[in-house]
């Protein structure tokens, strides 16, 4: 498959990116310093109070929103025994600002949502669970917060259309529009890599904390090809990976300036406290990389590695 090919097969991804203002309850509030973590928390627990319908709330139906959204099994057209823990969630939930902790009465905070492929018809649900979020309450002493406005974001990542005030809903079908996204790009002979937040790089069963391109890479092409198929319909791509990685390899790093966060987070689920370090900073990178330029756009709005359901694995490439 040629470079045309691929991108043609990259735009059939759909992503919608939400973002939701909030203006801070009477007693104020403190959130971590990852906030992605603790809306993500609320979010998934908001979320099943208000969407799943089922009798049995362990036992979902076929057609449970919560259970696909949080859940999501393997495709009915998959022979590969799968844990669904493997399987990428359609959404991506992230505070806008983790510096800011201590927030007045009064005061307003964000919350961006990022959704993709058939998980987009459930957006009545999302915004309708970010209201319900606010009621509920966020960070320590779970203070409420009110829902004032949801926007739709752009290609450019800039608030375009206002899509909920008033607690009323104001969407019309729209999603980010894949021609903005691959900007073609010609004599590209380097780039830089920023990760924004924490990104856990896992290759052959370890952790890592210097960033080889072939690693980004692949990192990059599992994610994309795995939202592709379990969310899209179960849309492969007809590639030869490994020649890809191959190439990938050829790609030198000339400049690394990482560093590797640790922070904690503690699980409901397993009812336990989790250490989830990954790298931050800037890799700068030099070689052919015509061929991988398209997954590296969309990947900034994927994110690439573990835990990214929280905002984990942000990147932005600028290219030379």
């Amino acid at each position: 498959m040629n470079d045309t090919n691929i991108i043609r097969f990259l735009k059939e991804f759909q992503i919608l990116q939400v973002a939701a203002v909030y203006k801070v309850g009477k007693n104020g509030m403190q959130l971590p310093p990852y906030q992605g973590s603790t809306f993500r928390g609320v979010f998934g627990h908001v979320f099943k109070e208000v969407a799943c319908t089922c009798p049995n709330q362990n036992i979902h139906l076929e057609h449970c929103p919560y259970a696909y959204i949080f859940e999501t099994g393997p495709h009915e057209n998959n022979q590969k025994i799968i844990s669904s823990q493997d399987i990428p969630r359609p959404f991506i939930i992230q505070g806008e600002n983790s510096n800011k902790l201590i927030f007045a009465p009064g005061e307003q905070f964000g919350i961006t949502i990022t959704i993709f492929g058939k998980a987009i018809q459930y957006i009545q649900y999302f915004i309708y669970v970010l209201y319900h979020m606010g009621e509920r309450g966020f960070g320590k002493g779970r203070q409420k917060a009110e829902l004032q406005q949801v926007f739709l974001v752009d290609e450019n990542g800039d608030f375009r259309e206002q899509i909920y005030s008033h607690e009323k809903i104001h969407y019309g079908g729209q999603i980010l529009n894949s021609e903005k996204i691959f900007s073609v790009l010609k004599q590209v002979s380097g780039c830089q890599l920023f990760f924004i937040t924490p990104t856990r790089l896992k290759y052959q069963s370890h952790y890592y904390d210097t960033p080889e391109f072939h690693i980004i890479f692949r990192a990059a092409v599992r994610r994309i090809t795995s939202l592709l198929y379990y969310h899209h319909n179960g849309l492969q791509l007809d590639v030869d990976y490994k020649e890809l990685f191959n190439r990938a390899e050829d790609v030198k790093l000339v400049g690394n300036e990482v560093s590797w966060y640790d922070w904690e987070r503690y699980s409901n689920r397993q009812k336990e406290r989790m250490k989830l370090g990954g790298i931050i900073g800037k890799a700068v990178y030099e070689g052919d990389l015509e061929q991988f330029i398209p997954w590296l756009q969309l990947t900034e709005w994927t994110h690439i590695g573990k835990n990214t359901t929280f905002g984990l694995g942000k990147i932005k490439v600028v290219f030379q």
